[in-house]
């Protein structure tokens, strides 16, 4: 693509983005912080490519959903089909159902917030997004930033879910990244206490890496 053509495609998503009232400032990824060197290393992968690269990385997921996961097809923004587990997963909220569920293991794990329109307006990335917990039947997946409106950002940016018809899978609504996201795109790690802080610091330092860290309660249950 060339420069002229970037900067064009740039301005659009920008664009697009702005016209969402509902946007995120910041999209989120969790892990354990037994991953933190390897996403330092390497950035953050999609699943297809952690297998492929062999590396050893600690998971949280149900291994269930995961095999169902790995079969489902997504069209992204350059008009490929992949599969979910060749896009790097984005949560438009930090407090989801996903979490919750692992609430008891939270001083183990950590998150990165992404400037959100940095990463979108980043013309080597391609994306697609979904309208709730993508591995659900009736999730619709787009690509179009056009189509953010069909998103419930109501119940996505809400204070809970639980009271909302359908809330627990529209509240897992991801952005999907293609095809890895860069450590330059974090602007911030969160932990749930000095002890996960002190373990990314010490990382960081050793790396001679420097991003914000904080304690940031706010983002954990």
């Amino acid at each position: 693509m060339k420069k002229d053509d970037k900067e064009k495609l740039k301005s659009w998503r920008l664009q697009k983005l702005e016209e969402c009232k509902g946007f995120p400032k910041y999209f989120y990824y969790f892990s354990f912080i037994d991953n933190f060197e390897s996403i330092i290393a390497n950035g953050i992968l999609p699943k297809n490519e952690i297998i492929k690269k062999k590396l050893i990385t600690k998971s949280f997921a149900d291994m269930d959903v995961q095999n169902f996961r790995k079969d489902i097809d997504c069209f992204i923004s350059n008009s490929q089909k992949k599969k979910l587990h060749d896009l790097v997963p984005l949560y438009l909220n930090p407090k989801t159902p996903t979490l919750y569920a692992r609430k008891n293991i939270q001083n183990q794990l950590f998150f990165l917030l992404i400037n959100s329109k940095k990463l979108i307006s980043d013309t080597n990335i391609d994306f697609a997004f979904t309208d709730g917990n993508a591995t659900n039947q009736i999730t619709k997946k787009y690509w179009r930033l056009d189509k953010l409106k069909n998103l419930k950002w109501e119940i996505i940016n809400g204070q809970s879910w639980n009271d909302k018809e359908d809330g627990k899978r529209i509240r897992n609504s991801e952005f999907l990244i293609f095809p890895r996201i860069q450590i330059d795109h974090v602007e911030t790690i969160s932990c749930f206490d000095t002890t996960a802080l002190l373990r990314i610091a010490t990382i960081l330092s050793q790396q001679n890496i420097k991003i914000n860290t904080n304690i940031n309660t706010n983002l954990f249950f």
